[in-house]
Order: structure tokens, then sequence, then C-alpha cells
């Protein structure tokens, strides 16, 4: 460890726990102001209301989600997701041995909490190797019917 850094972690340790009240007060609003963020893209994406092009704009929500996938309902996880612009969410699965296609009925509900924080121009492109090789299918946001009112389809 360079000589000059085990003092310099020391003096920003100490600065750190000095904050001043009004640093504090700060950094609570500002925590509060996060939770109402998160909370109203929830609501958003509840109502199907999300519109945006940039993957960076995406939820935090949606964000976390990727980071930390579900499996669905038949233990499939994507070997591999990623968001783009657009916005565009890609999920690449390795079948298991015995599953000879990715289940694709009902899509919209399968996918749907990806779709509705996906925003109203959101795709999600999945892509498998099964028998007969590679394969893919695209659903679009826009061609589900999502409920305004919440989870589910109309």
């Amino acid at each position: 460890m360079h000589p000059f850094r085990t003092p310099l972690l020391l003096i920003t340790l100490l600065l750190g726990g000095c904050a001043s009240p009004a640093h504090q007060q700060l950094g609570a609003a500002l925590d509060g102001l996060e939770g109402e963020l998160n909370r109203l893209e929830e609501e958003l994406a509840a109502m199907n209301g999300l519109h945006y092009q940039k993957a960076i704009d995406a939820p935090l929500s949606l964000r976390r989600y990727l980071n930390a996938p579900r499996p669905t309902a038949e233990g499939l996880i994507p070997i591999r997701s990623q968001l783009q612009d657009g916005p565009l969410l890609h999920y690449d699965y390795r079948l298991p041995v015995g599953m000879t296609s990715l289940p694709l009925d009902n899509p919209c509900l399968r996918y749907e909490f990806e779709l509705r924080h996906l925003g109203r121009l959101g795709k999600l492109a999945l892509h498998w190797q099964d028998a007969q090789g590679q394969q893919s299918s695209l659903i679009r946001q826009d061609e589900c019917p999502f409920s305004p009112k919440g989870p589910g389809l109309l």
C-alpha cells in the first residue's frame, strides 16, 4: 500500500463521519426522492405508461431485475441479457437436454414484467438453440394488450 494512502483513507473516513446535520438532511431528502421516483416508475409501468428510448432511462427496477433475473416457470434463466437503446432487451437461453423449444405460449404474460418496464416502445428479443438450430422471436410491447389498471391483459 502506498505510504500516503493509509492516512488519506483515515482522513476520508473521519470526515465522512463528521457530516453536518444539513448534509445528513440532504442525504435523507435525496433518499426520499429516489424512493418516490421508484414508486412513480412502478405506477407508470403498471398503467403501461412508460415511454423512453434510451437504455440509460430504463426504470431502476428493470435494471436491478436484469442483474439478478428470475427463472421462468420451466426453470430457464437467460445466459445473457442485454438492454439496448430503443429500448430493446435481448435474452439468450440455453435449453436443457430434453427441451425441444423455448415455450412461447402467451409471451405477453410470460414476460409481462420486462415488457411493461420496457415501455410502449419496448421490444424483447428471445434467442435460443434447439434441435433445429438457432431460433429467435421478437415480442413488441405495443402488441400486448396490457390492462391499464395493473397486472394482466385486457
